[in-house]
Parts: structure tokens; C-alpha cells; sequence
């Protein structure tokens, strides 16, 4: 098809977004920058603003050779978000793409050009030796770098798909780069990178900004969560927050030790945390004991362990007992650990209804929640801890649960319980392991 302008209705569009529904920190900043970043809490309408920015500057470019990209930390992030998302490309250049391939994540355009979706998470190389003429780069704080493939950038606070993909191929005039997301920095480097240079517009918005826009009760749903919490600064004010002071652990010392694929295990463990109602999550995370052959290379003659998921949801004590025997099934496990000074029993009642030969045990807190944290994160700063994967609300609370905090970390508890039970250490001074009981 040859190539062909914006219609009127596109252009009319576009006008209406930059006079009318867009505020000032949804728009492109003004005057000459390479690089701009949106940061925002969450529903602040972020992801609304780089879509309707990429489209702006699509639609306003002279038609050449060159291309596009929307990258996000993955493939199906770009995909299911930025394009297909109800604040999507599809949406923002209705009237202008000519043909969307899922399965390629290519957007053909009536310009003849493409807009290539790509993930951070394998180094963007859908988009290597592309011309780009521009992209948009959404949760930069969740782009990371394969830990094997650091040394191909040199480590430090470079970033694959950032560096070595996407700079080097927006090239073409009008050669700019939108960042979007929340500001999690304490993952990414490419956050503080952004904020740091005097170079890149930053604009900042809250979830309160674009209340008009959500419904009243997922307002204040974020609200009840978050608020008054150093988590909050982040979610709901669209703030950047570096390590909180008190802190048991700090994501870059999650990050030096994460793997991609789990090692052999010797023993798997599922640790629950019941909810107290269900308007709060029941924790429920795997970890899995390694005593030999870690793949983090090590050569110490200690046993290491893997976290390998976090399931755990806001549901009735029937939806999160089903949850925990689908997570004991998915990750083979050998047993779910439960603490007894609250709820135990009503733990492994709930979870024995749906199936009543699972093997439970109890595991007793002696001390509060902080202080019984406190062996585990000493195994963490051993580097005898492995995230396999990202788990990033899990590691949210891990890096922002204090003594001062006034909500209930169920996630980081249900990490302790299993990573407890594990007892990779030689012993856990916090914790009682109580026998393991057989099914009644």
C-alpha cells in the first residue's frame, strides 16, 4: 500500500488530546530534548501519556525511511499494554495503522512505517539494527539486564536493551525517546540515570490526578493500601525512592544474586500467611532448598536457596487454599509451612479440605515480624538467597517493610515461613519448627 498522510479525523485527534484532554504532565515537554521521562503513581495516567505521545510524534513526522519501536520489560508487556491496552497504540493512532500482526508485534502504519514491539527482558533484539525514528520505553524501573549477559555491557548501572539496542538504533530524525512508569528505581538503574541528567524533562504525576478517570473504589482501594507508607510515595505520588532506612533488605542486593532457571532441588517449601480479611492478600510463596551445584556459580560448600514464586492474592479462604495446593502442584513442593500463633489451624484445615493428604507444618513465631525476618535477610546478604525470576510486589514489601511500618508485610511473611522451614542455615533463632502434622 503506498504510503498516505493523516487523515483530518487524525489530526483533529491528535489537536484534541495536546489542547484539551491531556494535563500539562501527560504532554511532550516543550523545546529541544532527546529523552523525557513520565514517571507517575499508579492509575495517575502514564501509560495513556506515552501512548498519545509516540502517536503525537508519529503523526507529526515528515513520512521517510525509518521506524518506531515500543519496548517494555517484556515482549507481552509492549504487546498487551502498549498497543493493545485500553490506553493503547491502537486506540491513540485509530484511523492511521494499517494492519497489526500479534504474533510479530508489528504495527503497520499508513505512512509506511512500523511500530516494532519489543522486551526489555531478552535485551530488546527485535529491535537491534532497526532505523528508528523513536520510541516508547514503558516501566523503565522493571528493565533489567540477564545477570550471564552483564559483562557484554560492562556491568555497573548499563542496561542491555537501553544501551546497546535501542540508543544506537534511534538514529533518524525526529530521533526522541519516551520513558514512562512507575519510579522503582530501588530495580532499575534507568530511572535514576533519567532523573539524574539535566538533560531529560521529568514529569511527575499522582494517582489523585486522575481520579476523574478511575472508579471511586479502585481509588480508594490504592488509597487504603498505600497511603501514609514509604511504598505509597512511590505508587501514589509518583515519587522516586531510593532504600528506605530500616529496611531489612535493598533491591540491589536482591538483583546481585537473582537466576533465570532454577537450580536441582533437594526440597520445596510453600509458606503461607492467611489474611486477616479479605480485603488484604493471603502470602503465599514457594522457595526451594539447593545443596549442591548452585547455578550463581558458587563454590562454597553451603546449601543456598531459590525463591521460585509468589501467588499470593486478595481471595475467600476457599479461593486462597485452592491457590496454595495449584502453587504446591506447579512447583512440586513438599510441604506447606503455616504459622500456628495465627491461624494455623485454620490454615491447614482450609487447605486439607481441598486436599486432604497435603503435608502441612507449623511454623511458630516467637518474636515480631521484623526481628524474625532478621536471619533470613542475613542469608540474602550471604548471597545464599536467589530470586528466580522478579517478583515485584514480594520484593517491594521486602525493601520497604520497617519497624515504623503500619501494614502487614503477608508476602515477606510468607517468604520467611518457607525459607524458615528450609533451614538452609545452620540454625534460625527466631523461629520454633514444629513437627510436621500427617492428615487426621
Amino acid at each position: 500500500m503506498p504510503a498516505s498522510s493523516p487523515s483530518d479525523r487524525v489530526l483533529l485527534r491528535r489537536k484534541a488530546w495536546r489542547e484539551v484532554l491531556a494535563r500539562p504532565s501527560q504532554r511532550l515537554p516543550e523545546g529541544n530534548w532527546s529523552q523525557c521521562y513520565i514517571m507517575g503513581g499508579r492509575g495517575s495516567g502514564k501509560t495513556r501519556a506515552g501512548a498519545e505521545g509516540l502517536a503525537d510524534l508519529i503523526v507529526e513526522s515528515e513520512p521517510n525511511e525509518g521506524d518506531w519501536a515500543v519496548i517494555g520489560p517484556t515482549f507481552a508487556d509492549a504487546r498487551d499494554t502498549c498497543v493493545e491496552g485500553p490506553s493503547g497504540l491502537l486506540r491513540t493512532l485509530a484511523g492511521f495503522v494499517v494492519k497489526w500482526n500479534r504474533s510479530q508485534g508489528q504495527l503497520m502504519l499508513a505512512d509506511g512505517s512500523t511500530v516494532f514491539c519489543d522486551g526489555a527482558d531478552d535485551g530488546a533484539k527485535r529491535t537491534q539494527g532497526k532505523n528508528l525514528r523513536g520510541a516508547w520505553c514503558d516501566e523503565i524501573g522493571l528493565w533489567r539486564t540477564p545477570k550471564q549477559e552483564t559483562s557484554l555491557i560492562g556491568g555497573g548501572d548499563r542496561v542491555l536493551a537501553w544501551d546497546e539496542t535501542l540508543l544506537p538504533a534511534v538514529r533518524l530524525a525526529p530521533a526522541k525517546v519516551i520513558c514512562t512508569g512507575t519510579p522503582k528505581g530501588r530495580r532499575g538503574p534507568l530511572v535514576r540515570r533519567l532523573i539524574d541528567d539535566p538533560m531529560v524533562p521529568v514529569h511527575t504525576m499522582r494517582t489523585l490526578d486522575n481520579a476523574a478517570n478511575l472508579s471511586a473504589e479502585a481509588v480508594d482501594a490504592l488509597v487504603a493500601a498505600y497511603a501514609g507508607t514509604h511504598l505509597g510515595r512511590q505508587e501514589l505520588e509518583g515519587e522516586y525512592v531510593e532504600n528506605v532506612e530500616g529496611a531489612l533488605w535493598t533491591q540491589g542486593g536482591i538483583d546481585a544474586h537473582r537466576l533465570r532457571s532454577p537450580s536441582v532441588m533437594s526440597r520445596i517449601v510453600v509458606g503461607v500467611d492467611p489474611a486477616g480479611s479479605v480485603n488484604t492478600e493471603t502470602g503465599i510463596v514457594a522457595a526451594g532448598a539447593v545443596m549442591r551445584d548452585c547455578l550463581c556459580g558458587s563454590d562454597e560448600f553451603l546449601p543456598h536457596a531459590q525463591v521460585l514464586a509468589d501467588d499470593s492474592l486478595k481471595a475467600s479462604p476457599d479461593g486462597w487454599g485452592r491457590r496454595v495446593v495449584e502453587t504446591f502442584d506447579s512447583v512440586q513442593g513438599d510441604r506447606v509451612a503455616g504459622e500456628r500463633n495465627y491461624g494455623g489451624d485454620m490454615v491447614e484445615s482450609t487447605i486439607r479440605t481441598i486436599r486432604p493428604g497435603i503435608p502441612f507444618v507449623f511454623t511458630q513465631a516467637t518474636r515480631g515480624k521484623l526481628v524474625r525476618a532478621e536471619p533470613i535477610a542475613a542469608l540474602y546478604e550471604q548471597g545464599r538467597v536467589h530470586h528466580v525470576g522478579v517478583f515485584d510486589q514480594l520484593e517491594a514489601e521486602m525493601t520497604t517493610f520497617t519497624a515504623d511500618s503500619p501494614w502487614s508485610p503477608n508476602r515477606l511473611d510468607a517468604l520467611v515461613w518457607a525459607l524458615t522451614e528450609l533451614n538452609i542455615a545452620a540454625a534460625v533463632e527466631s523461629m520454633v519448627p514444629q513437627p510436621m502434622t500427617l492428615p487426621r
